[in-house]
């Protein structure tokens, strides 16, 4: 019985219905880059032309920077 529950585990997995569990804590783990004295977005990339003028960078996760109102950057997005 063990050795049917496993096996109808690693179907499910692989047939995309344990899909929505991955996404959803890959999504909660991603990190955004703010400029914390500059700007009011959040930009996908360290290397983005919107922050060009920024002494200081920040990474943060994307869940903070929502919470705190930073849509993300119209160039790197």
């Amino acid at each position: 019985m063990k050795k049917f529950l496993a096996l109808a585990g690693v179907s499910m997995a692989l047939s995309g219905i344990g899909v929505p569990l991955l996404t959803a804590t890959a999504e909660a783990k991603s990190y955004v880059v703010i400029a914390p004295m500059h700007g009011k977005k959040s930009h996908h990339s360290r290397h983005c032309r919107g922050l060009n003028a920024a002494k200081k960078i920040k990474r943060v996760t994307w869940k903070w920077a929502k919470h705190h109102h930073r849509p993300k950057c119209h160039y790197c997005y």
